[in-house]
């Protein structure tokens, strides 16, 4: 509703003994109006992102693509990218979250753009298009409930209100409001296979930024 999109990623992996260890950075900016989290297989996310970069990151700044040509073509992409993977990586699964801006769609205020959010989820990658001021997610923090009773609470105007007034004097305000009540959730009650160390994403026209949320335990890092 400000102009950009907006998502949160953790960095935790899991381990073929089943062992977790928190060291992998899971959303990353595609180009200058789009970014791409995902979810499940490594070695098939990663591989996904690299098609992403190919197919949507232009030198020419008066380039941009367009989100509804996205959820078009790109199933077949990934479909294609997913059927060459082992059958041991494919087991893992592969989700993405792809985060865009429309440079030339206006968002309902002067100077802001139409955003968007796409998932597409193997094996089928049907695209999930996530509506205006609405909230999506992918992983296994789709079926923790505190997790997702932090996201459905985005449905409440009330609820809603008190995070559009982190917009005031600091732009992208509303998300960092948003990953500070889901880094206190994630810090009380520790969760299998979610981390607490998370990633922040901010897609604008133009622009996409990554910062950390800065755990005292683990010092400042930087992206």
């Amino acid at each position: 509703m400000f102009g950009y999109g907006f998502g949160i990623s953790d960095v935790r992996v899991t381990l073929a003994d089943g062992s977790e260890v928190d060291c992998l950075q899971k959303i990353y900016p595609i180009g200058r109006h789009i970014a791409a989290g995902f979810a499940g297989s490594v070695v098939i996310g990663f591989a996904m992102l690299d098609e992403l970069r190919r197919l949507c990151s232009f030198d020419d700044p008066r380039l941009a693509v367009n989100p509804t040509e996205v959820a078009e073509q790109w199933p077949s992409c990934a479909h294609r990218i997913f059927d060459l993977a082992s059958d041991e990586d494919k087991a893992d699964l592969c989700h993405l979250m792809l985060i865009m801006v429309n440079p030339q769609v206006d968002g309902g205020n002067p100077g802001w753009r139409r955003s968007h959010v796409q998932i597409f989820k193997s094996p089928e990658f049907a695209v999930e298009e996530i509506p205006v001021h609405k909230l999506g997610s992918i992983g296994s923090g789709i079926s923790y409930p505190p997790c997702k009773a932090a996201i459905d609470s985005f449905g409440d105007l009330n609820r809603r209100n008190i995070l559009m007034q982190g917009e005031v004097g600091t732009q992208g305000g509303m998300g960092s409001m948003l990953g500070s009540d889901l880094t206190r959730i994630l810090k009380r009650v520790q969760p299998q296979g979610v981390s607490a160390h998370l990633h922040y994403c901010w897609v604008y026209r133009g622009q996409t930024i990554i910062r950390a949320n800065n755990h005292a335990e683990k010092g400042r890092w930087t992206i």
